[in-house]
């Protein structure tokens, strides 16, 4: 059985894209959160918590980190993807 989500047989990815994908992801990390942010702001009319400020509830500032580091790790998991869809190539064409 394959892996799940792994490339079919024949698929040659270039090397160029194990440098740029993480810059990729990095990226799109960086603008999700930003996004996140305004978002919570904009809904609430409140800064996001910050996990530094002591002003700010434990649990609330938990729920806010596990909810930002979810939503980060799928937007990096479809950067690195759709890099990875983009720089492969199929020989047999």
């Amino acid at each position: 059985m394959s892996e799940q989500g792994a490339l079919e047989p024949g698929v040659h990815v270039n090397p160029m894209v194990h440098l740029i994908a993480p810059l990729v992801a990095i990226g799109a990390t960086m603008i999700v959160r930003k996004v996140i942010t305004a978002s919570y702001r904009s809904l609430t009319g409140k800064d996001a918590p910050r996990s530094n400020d002591p002003g700010v509830p434990f649990g609330k500032a938990l729920l806010w980190a596990t909810v930002t580091a979810a939503i980060a790790a799928g937007a990096e998991v479809v950067a690195y993807r759709v890099t990875n869809h983009l720089g492969a190539t199929n020989p047999m064409d």
